[in-house]
């Protein structure tokens, strides 16, 4: 009786906060990219009429991303259907802050789903409900969002960072619950084979999907080469080698080769992205650099600190009261989350150099590693509650709930946040004017003042494909004294 009221207690507050994300998604501005990415630009439209970036090769021309399809393509598509959708049942400007909202808000949920499921080996397991309780605080929409962040306040760059990140999910997730669990997809046997196209759609997705698909793979076949090599009784160096690959369980093969090979396809189309090719800056630069960025994405606010306390205080408990044969496995999959960080972070800066991340860590960079550290505080969490006796229980309860209060009080609503750019829609629309003055300071589906009326020409295009203006607007705005709506 108790496990049912408390299962339904944790529906609830997991529902509550679902639904306090989606209020906070749903009163955020639109970003300065969501015009060129749906009308399209001119420069995204190369993106788009060549999935696998073969025109790079076809017609000898460089433009941007074009390692990127998957997620313009989604972008595109979401946008040009579902907010008409959505008029159906409310007013044009309402169904495009709406359709923002949904697409973050189910990307959230989808990523909580595969977290959960992986940390719990089960979804119709407590644990599993107890993981999503755990980790769903830690998405920050405000609050501790410029650190410790995974849906990103502009709706462009989630599509680009935090949905692609559900595809590596996926692709690695049969491996992952193999190894920890023993599950295997046996009853759906013929599913496995999606995995070759789902590579292909992962690699040629987000700018991170490449960079990730190719390190765990790497840890993956160093864990069971290593495992294998000091298993072979063989003295011979060469056999003992040969017997070590060859052990390599043949499913692993099959997954890791194909992203793989993706992979580095993908990081070759992106030498011909001209964004790169405009933003060039000495290695040395970028990797001199990285001591400062680590220090800022990782200290400037509590998010991570708390986390990294929380963390290491599990991790010694493991080591020194819970030292059993899970436990070991636990605190080995710690290590080799540390071996992950450390070679994605040493990668970082082989991306390229972008102005709006000068230190080449942020938070959209490092999701994966967010992402890991939540995994791995989640498990650890559960895993100590689920082998101290009550009366430890107890005491050690205290610790995640005070993580959890922290995090939720930090994730202020802020539900007044797209208010200006609203009004400021609602002018250009009921305008009859050909040119509208804004006089409102916040920027309009810009990431800067539009002080030039013809900067403005494809957010109002934009603008007709929602229904939200009839006739053909250009706008522009008083000043440029205003700041940005993304602040920190």
């Amino acid at each position: 009786m108790i496990k049912k009221v408390l299962t339904l207690l944790l529906i609830t507050l997991l529902l509550a906060d679902i639904g306090y994300s989606f209020l906070q998604n749903y009163y955020t501005p639109f970003d300065g990219d969501m015009a060129g990415g749906i009308v399209p630009a001119d420069d995204v439209k190369p993106i788009l009429d060549s999935p696998l970036g073969l025109k790079i090769f076809k017609e000898h021309i460089t433009y941007p991303n074009p390692n990127r399809f998957f997620c313009h393509w989604s972008f595109y598509e979401y946008f040009n259907n579902v907010p008409l959708f959505i008029q159906n049942f409310t007013s044009p400007i309402n169904s495009a802050y709406l359709s923002c909202s949904l697409a973050k808000t189910m990307i959230q949920v989808i990523i909580i789903f595969l977290l959960s499921l992986l940390i719990s080996g089960g979804i119709l397991k407590f644990d599993f409900l107890v993981a999503a309780i755990l980790i769903t605080p830690l998405f920050q929409t405000n609050g501790y969002r410029s650190y410790v962040g995974i849906i990103d306040p502009s709706t462009t760059y989630t599509f680009f960072y935090a949905l692609p990140t559900i595809l590596i999910l996926i692709y690695f997730a049969p491996l992952f619950l193999k190894h920890f669990y023993g599950l295997e997809l046996r009853r759906m046997k013929y599913l496995k084979y999606l995995w070759i196209p789902l590579a292909l759609i992962s690699s040629l997705s987000g700018p991170l999907n490449p960079g990730i698909s190719l390190v765990v793979s790497l840890l993956i076949f160093i864990y069971y080469f290593s495992q294998n090599l000091s298993n072979s009784d063989n003295k011979n160096g060469f056999s003992r080698l040969k017997f070590a690959i060859q052990n390599i369980p043949k499913d692993y093969y099959y997954y890791l080769i194909p992203i793989s090979a993706f992979s580095l396809y993908s990081l070759f189309l992106g030498r011909y992205n001209s964004v790169d090719l405009s933003n060039k800056m000495p290695l040395s630069v970028l990797y001199s650099r990285l001591p400062e960025g680590i220090y800022y994405s990782f200290t400037q606010k509590l998010g991570f600190p708390i986390l990294f306390l929380i963390l290491t205080i599990n991790a010694l408990i493991i080591r020194y009261k819970l030292r059993t044969i899970e436990g070991k496995k636990l605190l080995n999959t710690f290590k080799w989350i540390g071996f992950f960080a450390m070679i994605y972070i040493l990668l970082l800066p082989l991306g390229g150099y972008r102005n709006y991340r000068p230190y080449i860590l942020r938070y959209d960079t490092i999701i994966p590693i967010t992402l890991s550290l939540m995994f791995i505080f989640a498990k650890t969490t559960i895993f100590i509650l689920s082998n101290f006796s009550n009366r430890h229980k107890y005491w050690y309860i205290l610790l995640p709930i005070l993580v959890i209060f922290v995090f939720t009080n930090s994730d202020e609503p802020k539900f007044d946040k797209n208010s200006c750019e609203r009004n400021a829609i609602l002018q250009i629309s009921s305008s009859k004017e050909p040119v509208v003055k804004i006089d409102d300071t916040c920027t309009v589906l810009s990431w800067t003042i539009i002080e030039n009326p013809q900067e403005s020409e494809l957010k109002t295009k934009l603008l007709k494909i929602w229904r939200i203006v009839e006739d053909d607007k250009l706008y522009y705005q008083k000043s440029p004294v205003a700041n940005t709506q993304y602040s920190q």
